[in-house]
């Protein structure tokens, strides 16, 4: 009987392995993921040979997006069959991002009818197959209201049976907001099972959207902030540590204002590699010892950038290690990208791998 009864086990454990192989769902949590969103229009100044893989895991190509029809249409220029080239070359993983601002108008459709979504997912995963993509990442920004969360579970049920059929690997992951106001348009408890992880955009918490200036991506704050995301993610929404992967900025935002939180006009992005040139020409550097980040002020002392830097990324990088978060992912990279120097994505680099 004692024989038996561990042959058993021993069939049970291997079923489970076999299973957790098979499924796209990756069980593993060893790896660190970095993890960089790659836009279709920087492939002229950010070729693929510059990309830094030794530091990289992941690379998710932005964008496609789906038709009412079901049909998937790609950012002119798109395809760069090189990039995969230099992924697969270097061992790594590129996924296709789906969606993004202003291309998000015919998810509702699709993810509505049973025939449409059918045929998306087909078409999705012929196209992924056809150009060596190693799964999807759906920016779909936002379900709005309880009917398309509940059709956005769907779609991800699906696609999800879809890539299990495959007989290996294929990544789904999921671009979120950092904001609790979307919080409730996403079934967490039903996609996190489904999903391999969910990509939270800890970022754009102030912008030409908002009355008052702030920071673009503070760690801590008195309101929303990078960890108010992340404990919103775990603590109420059940997601587990090992599902998140925290943003993290390369570029930040300039306001017309003279003072922290003060009233504001403007509040339009600006990348990294522009943001050192204000330092050339006089900016003074600041530093919020509250949020954890930096911030500039013109000579006139009526312009603010709020941004990222070396520093702080650092102790966002130590601060997602420490909640023992999946890893930390880019928008974007190559926007720092300074006289064959990537001093955003050296800093991950000398904190995480």
């Amino acid at each position: 009987m004692k024989l038996k009864y561990m042959l058993f086990l021993i069939m049970l454990c291997f079923s489970f392995w076999s299973i957790d192989i098979l499924s796209g769902i990756d069980t593993t949590s060893a790896e660190q993921i970095v993890l960089g969103y790659y836009p279709a229009w920087v492939k002229e100044s950010y070729p693929a040979t510059a990309v830094n893989f030794s530091i990289l895991t992941h690379i998710i190509h932005a964008f496609a997006w789906p038709e009412a029809d079901g049909s998937i249409s790609l950012w002119e220029g798109f395809e760069y069959p090189g990039l995969i080239d230099e992924v697969h070359k270097s061992d790594r993983k590129i996924l296709v991002a789906l969606g993004g601002w202003g291309n998000c108008e015919g998810f509702p459709p699709v993810a509505a009818d049973p025939k449409i979504r059918a045929r998306f997912v087909t078409n999705i995963m012929e196209f992924c197959a056809k150009h060596g993509y190693d799964g999807i990442d759906l920016d779909w920004e936002f379900p709005a209201n309880p009917v398309e969360r509940d059709n956005l579970t769907r779609l991800v049920s699906n696609l999800r049976v879809a890539a299990d059929k495959l007989g290996k690997p294929f990544l789904i992951t999921m671009a979120i907001s950092a904001g609790t106001w979307s919080g409730d348009h996403n079934d967490y408890a039903a996609l996190k099972d489904k999903i391999d992880w969910f990509n939270d955009m800890t970022y754009d918490f102030y912008g030409n959207w908002t009355e008052r200036a702030g920071h673009n991506s503070p760690l801590y704050a008195t309101q929303e902030s990078v960890d108010t995301s992340i404990n919103f993610l775990v603590k109420r929404m059940g997601v587990p540590p090992d599902k998140i992967i925290m943003g993290l900025p390369f570029y930040g935002r300039t306001f017309n204002t003279s003072s922290l939180y003060g009233l504001k006009t403007g509040g339009d992005g600006i990348v990294y590699k522009e943001i050192v040139k204000k330092i050339d020409d006089g900016w003074q550097r600041q530093w919020d010892d509250v949020s954890m980040v930096p911030y500039l002020v013109n000579p006139a002392k009526n312009t603010m950038i709020f941004y990222d830097d070396p520093e702080s990324i650092k102790i966002k990088c130590n601060y997602a290690r420490e909640k023992n978060l999946r890893g930390v992912m880019i928008w974007s990279i190559g926007s720092d990208y300074i006289n064959g120097r990537q001093p955003l994505l050296e800093s991950i680099g000398d904190s995480l791998r």
